[in-house]
């Protein structure tokens, strides 16, 4: 094998964020291989992927096995990339590019180790995220509270229809008008939606639409201004909006997975610290909130 297309060829396997998309990377990788291993390199697999796992095969490789390491998160299986049960001498080009593949394996799944942080910020600031095709027609990932938010809705199948329809819009003027920012209605309810085109390695191997949704309770300040204005911590100011709006202690326990306990503990905690008797008071009090810092007793 010669050295020079060999370097070319781990160099592509090393660079999955290079190529605009996964797909790109591995047809990219697989053409480079077969060029390091003469023209005479073929393969009979219909799949790239395929291909590509048998122009890297090693003795005692497990069949399809560059596809499992491809679709999980799971450091142990980009281990596997370079485990054989007996190398040579002349597997050693083989083994070049299993590590050039290794390498690529790893930046992958750091986007996918990103991708799960950014869900969780979100998910802290009780914020809605997912992320779409290029396109904005197929979504990709989500986090936690954008479950919740859509399984809180009743009618969920028109607020996704526009979250979609957003999406689109925002793929479509990438690179020139930047996010779309606005607000939609369903079912009497308004939710604030931001889609934003993110550059191809920022989300996704390739280009994506990041897409962040809030619902808008009329009357009522966020959990943030609770949290600044009235001194609420913790889940406080999550027990208090959901209080406000006439939910049970049963059912904010379940909306928030706590106990009923754990719930009217927060509540009575709340209640006292804004020096109120009620969940009525409680409601009346939120919803004429004008920014100012209320007094305590």
């Amino acid at each position: 094998m010669d050295l020079a297309p060999l370097v070319r060829a781990v160099e592509v396997l090393m660079s999955p964020l290079e190529w605009g998309s996964q797909d790109a990377w591995l047809a990219e990788s697989v053409r480079r291989v077969r060029e390091a291993g003469g023209a005479s390199v073929s393969t009979g697999s219909a799949t790239t992927s395929g291909a590509l796992e048998e122009l890297l095969r090693l003795p005692g490789d497990e069949p399809g096995w560059l596809q499992r390491a491809l679709d999980s998160a799971d450091a142990t299986l980009r281990a596997g990339a370079l485990s054989s049960l007996a190398v040579g001498p002349e597997d050693l080009p083989v083994v070049s590019l299993r590590c050039g593949f290794a390498a690529g394996l790893a930046t992958i799944q750091r986007l996918h180790a990103w991708r799960c942080t950014l869900g969780q910020a979100f998910d802290d600031l009780e914020t809605g995220m997912a992320i779409f095709s290029a396109d904005g027609c197929r979504e990709v990932a989500r986090n936690a509270h954008w479950d919740d938010l859509l399984e809180e809705e009743p009618e969920r199948e028109r607020l996704l229809e526009r979250i979609t329809r957003q999406a689109a819009r925002a793929a479509e003027s990438a690179g020139s008008e930047g996010e779309d920012d606005g607000e939609v209605e369903v079912c009497g309810r308004s939710y604030r939606l931001v889609a934003s085109p993110a550059a191809a390695g920022t989300l996704l191997p390739e280009p994506a639409v990041l897409v962040l949704m809030d619902r808008l309770t009329p009357g009522l300040p966020t959990t943030q201004e609770l949290r600044i204005t009235f001194g609420l911590r913790g889940r406080e100011p999550q027990v208090a909006l959901l209080a406000a709006e006439g939910l049970s202690n049963a059912a904010i326990a379940e909306r928030l997975r706590l106990s009923a306990h754990t719930v009217r503990h927060y509540l009575e905690r709340v209640l006292d610290r804004l020096g109120l008797h009620s969940r009525k008071a409680l409601a009346l009090h939120l919803m004429v909130w004008n920014g100012e810092r209320p007094p305590r007793r």
